[in-house]
């Protein structure tokens, strides 16, 4: 994929399969870099944690994640982390609903980069998780690779390995991606 450099504040989405550290290195990389930090909202929503989701929900949560990134754009000082973004909802919704959501596209191209993190070899068990074995995951990784090379949209893969290697890898694709 060939380098875009854009201008003003760089946002930068994580996404990828669950249970691949996505949270953990959001939270690294916002604290290394003292950029702001987008938190994943379905941790704290209340039908996803009460399994009430349906598809018009994803599609507000889409629209007020949209809204969130629009606002913080404004008025970010160095750049925004996104602990998952538009594809993973849209991803969530096509799974468990059969269609995806209107607008995923054009969030997704707000970012300068997204960082498409590995699922993890160990699983670790989760309330809001439904895919323990690991080939499932491989597989649904490679949709999101997939969907990510269709988009045209610059990614960088974070490989599946110590957190501290892994915020190494993603500082260095955030620096050679939205570099002045």
């Amino acid at each position: 994929m060939s380098v875009r450099r854009l201008e003003g504040i760089p946002v930068v989405v994580l996404t990828g399969v669950e249970n691949s550290g996505k949270t953990t290195l959001a939270e690294g990389m916002a604290s290394a870099l003292n950029w702001d930090l987008i938190p994943e909202a379905a941790r704290t929503d209340i039908r996803v944690v009460n399994g009430t989701v349906d598809r018009g929900h994803l599609q507000h949560m889409l629209e007020r994640f949209n809204g969130h990134l629009s606002g913080l754009i404004n008025t970010a000082s160095k750049g925004i982390v996104c602990d998952t973004g538009a594809l993973v909802l849209d991803m969530w919704s096509r799974s468990a609903f059969g269609k995806g959501l209107q607008g995923t596209e054009h969030t997704m191209e707000l970012a300068h980069v997204h960082l498409l993190c590995n699922t993890l070899p160990t699983w670790e068990p989760d309330p809001l998780r439904n895919m323990p074995q690991f080939a499932d995951r491989i597989g649904l990784e490679s949709e999101y690779r997939e969907r990510l090379t269709q988009a045209d949209t610059v990614f960088c893969e974070i490989g599946a390995s110590e957190p501290p290697d892994r915020l190494t890898e993603a500082v260095r694709c955030i620096r050679h991606h939205c570099a002045p």
